[in-house]
């Protein structure tokens, strides 16, 4: 039987171009790009000589555009239903006229000019008629820049119109000329309060504003049938909501990463981009540099950690009862304290001193002095991703004196890796890995458990799941194997509680604790069989942060799960004589619960849900990793994951603290020196208008002050 004969489609001649069957062309010729079938001796002559117009080689394609696909975040912006809401036109109206800060210093002005012509006692008159009316008018107005109340703002007014009411009456009995240019100075003094206090405020208010613009004013939000998606107002958001939140875009609100992955910058001006996965927890504000999430709301509005950093002072129900008092006392019963003090004053030198008393009273300072340090040390935080929870905790991470590191994950990279592994028994070593990378399963987010799994993984064989696994927090696991034979996978103490002896291994582990590694003992059927060297690798930073920990001065205490050897090697390396080790998970809060009843304010710095007992444990908590807890309400929260902004934050805080203290031993002083100067007669209406703005001026001074230092002391970390 024949076979077949194939079939071939018709192809042209490649020198004349007509169709001929492949089968039956009279000559065929080969060359690299395929075969070349021609009709005729003649054709096949010319093709020969080059002469072949009609030849399409198999190999050349046409040259046809490929459609481009569209990426997952092209489409979703696609899909996106933008709402447009009206803006109103309807601007907050707090009373105060914008001209009147003019009117009041043109009035003043006029009063200067006024006295400084006067020939006669009406002119006195008309100057101290013009100096009420700019009393009247800075009433009117209030300062934004002072959390103060209305009671309080019209003290320095209420100054000034008394002067002016003592120089009338006392105009008929020859009222010195240079004393009504001083009662005019006094109220331009008074008029120009406000332009001071905005100039000097502007660089923390800048930096308020910078941060309230890193944070989007629209999310996009799954609609119900999940195909398309809609932009709404970031205050139509409810804790619990989904957001899409994709490439170059901004996170809108706090919230737990729920689907998806990528890349993302995790605090406004952070300068090192960091992976986010499912399962992590993003500040509003964060920019995503690649991929696309799916975040589920937990914080949203004056919630969000940036607004809290801003509003830290207006939040006082968490302020700490001291100086909470002293706030509310000067705005609601400063007038108590004053007004017997001028009815004395009155009946002692008159009414002129009475006004200096009020002119000069540093109340306004005082209220600065509690409040802008702590405003400005949240914000110059909060742009390197440090998060005070409260006006409380800042205060108390200002005063203390007690730091708990705990040393995995803190001081060390908390990544360990096995360095090496040494076999002590008959069993062979790749398949005693496999059963332990089988028995650290059942603590799948243990570093080292990560540690041991990744290197059997590498060295070891597969091996079978083990039964009965059981964690000892602190010390290691224990399994049976699918033989029935016990297995024993940890630390020393683990092997001794086991009834398992490790003699044979002491100089090995020795000479392992003398490196600084730590050695995890492996035993099989009650037999040691091999021991691990696991290296963390010390933090790039470390060093340095436990040194500005102890220049503030503050005492460094390391606290470890490791042996007492391992830990003082890494910590004669880091400059901390004080060791704790080895302590179980347990052992870590009484510890910290110790060093509090020491007398000292205890500060403690360890990874956030990985050391949440310890934390908790302390008077100002340091998570180095945000997970939206409760313990970020009353500490300090790290964004950076690094050491040394947790020693920057401690840094922050005691500078702020400091700047209190000073400033309110300058309005002490000033408030003396009102008060003497009054009683005596020695002080004038406008040395005390001028004392008052200075005493203000310093006090408000104090915030760009400690803004620049925090710029130099505590840089951005690459």
């Amino acid at each position: 039987m024949r076979p077949e004969r194939p079939h071939l489609p018709p192809r042209p001649c490649p020198s004349c171009g007509e169709q001929i069957d492949p089968l039956r062309a009279p000559r065929m010729l080969w060359r690299e790009d395929g075969a070349r079938y021609l009709c005729s001796q003649p054709c096949y002559e010319r093709f020969l000589r080059g002469d072949h117009d009609f030849d399409s080689p198999v190999s050349k394609r046409a040259e046809e555009p490929r459609a481009e696909r569209a990426s997952i975040p092209e489409l979703v912006r696609e899909a996106t239903l933008i709402r447009r809401d009206e803006e109103g036109s309807d601007r907050e109206v707090d009373g105060a006229h914008p001209y009147d800060r003019w009117i009041a210093t043109g009035l003043s002005i006029l009063a200067i000019a006024a006295a400084a012509f006067a020939r006669r006692p009406e002119t006195a008159w008309l100057a101290g008629v013009l100096v009420i009316g700019s009393a009247l008018v800075n009433a009117r107005t209030p300062l934004r820049t002072a959390d103060a109340s209305r009671l309080v703002q019209l003290v320095a007014p209420l100054g000034l119109a008394v002067a002016a009411v003592s120089a009338i009456m006392t105009s008929g009995a020859g009222l010195s000329t240079w004393s009504m240019i001083g009662l005019g100075a006094a109220a331009f003094v008074v008029s120009v309060r406000g332009w001071v206090h905005a100039s000097l405020s502007s660089p923390v208010r800048d930096a308020e504003r910078a941060l309230l613009e890193s944070l989007p004013n629209k999310a996009r939000v799954p609609t119900l049938d999940r195909s398309t998606y809609e932009e709404v107002p970031i205050e139509q958001l409810q804790q619990g909501d989904l957001v899409i939140v994709l490439e170059g875009e901004l996170v809108p609100a706090d919230g737990v990463v729920e689907r998806g992955s990528g890349v993302a910058l995790r605090y406004p001006r952070a300068a090192l981009s960091r992976p986010c996965d499912q399962g992590d927890f993003l500040l509003a504000g964060t920019r995503v540099l690649d991929g696309a999430l799916t975040v589920r709301v937990r914080r949203t509005g004056d919630r969000r950690g940036i607004v809290r950093a801003i509003e830290l002072v207006r939040r006082t129900q968490q302020d700490t009862p001291a100086a909470f008092r002293l706030r509310w006392a000067i705005n609601q019963w400063s007038w108590a304290l004053l007004g017997p003090i001028a009815i004395a004053l009155i009946l002692w030198n008159g009414l002129e001193s009475t006004a200096a008393l009020l002119l000069g009273a540093p109340l306004i300072a005082v209220l600065a002095s509690l409040d802008v340090p702590v405003v400005t040390a949240s914000l110059g935080a909060a742009r390197r991703g440090m998060f005070f929870g409260s006006s409380r905790a800042l205060r108390d991470a200002g005063r203390v004196g007690t730091t708990a590191i705990v040393m995995r994950g803190a001081l060390t990279a908390g990544e360990p890796i096995v360095q090496h592994v040494h076999s002590l028994g008959e069993l062979d070593l790749a398949p005693l890995l496999g059963m332990a990378a089988a028995a650290e399963r059942i603590v799948a987010d243990h570093p080292i458990a990560r540690a041991i799994r990744q290197y059997a993984a590498e060295h070891g064989d597969a091996a079978p799941q083990m039964r009965r696994s059981s964690l000892h927090p602190g010390l290691g696991v224990t399994a049976v194997t699918h033989q029935g034979a016990g297995l024993v996978v940890g630390r020393r103490q683990l092997l001794l509680d086991e009834g398992i002896s490790v003699a044979s291994a002491d100089a090995d582990a020795e000479h392992i604790e003398n490196e600084g590694l730590t050695p995890i003992f492996i035993a099989v059927d009650g037999q040691l069989e091999a021991l691990m060297a696991i290296l963390d690798p010390t933090h790039v930073g470390a060093r340095d942060a436990v040194q500005r920990i102890s220049d503030l001065p503050c005492e460094v205490v390391i606290l470890s799960g490791d042996d007492r050897k391992t830990v003082e090697r890494i910590a004669m390396h880091l400059g901390a004589p004080q060791v704790k080790a080895p302590l179980l998970p347990v052992e870590r809060v009484a510890e910290v619960r110790a060093l509090r009843e020491a007398g000292n304010i205890v500060a403690t710095i360890g990874r956030g849900g990985d050391d949440d007992t310890a934390l908790a444990a302390a008077d100002v908590p340091v998570p180095l990793r945000l997970v939206g807890s409760a313990l970020e309400d009353r500490g300090v929260a790290i964004a950076s994951h690094d050491v040394r902004d947790a020693a920057g934050a401690l840094w922050i805080a005691r500078a702020a603290r400091r700047t209190v203290w000073r400033s309110l031993g300058v309005c002490g002083a000033a408030t003396l020196a009102v008060v003497v100067g009054a009683a005596l007669g020695w002080m004038t209406p406008m040395a005390a208008a001028l004392l008052g703005l200075g005493t203000e001026a310093w006090t408000l001074r104090a915030g760009s002050r400690l803004l620049r230092r925090v710029d130099l002391r505590v840089p951005m970390q690459q």
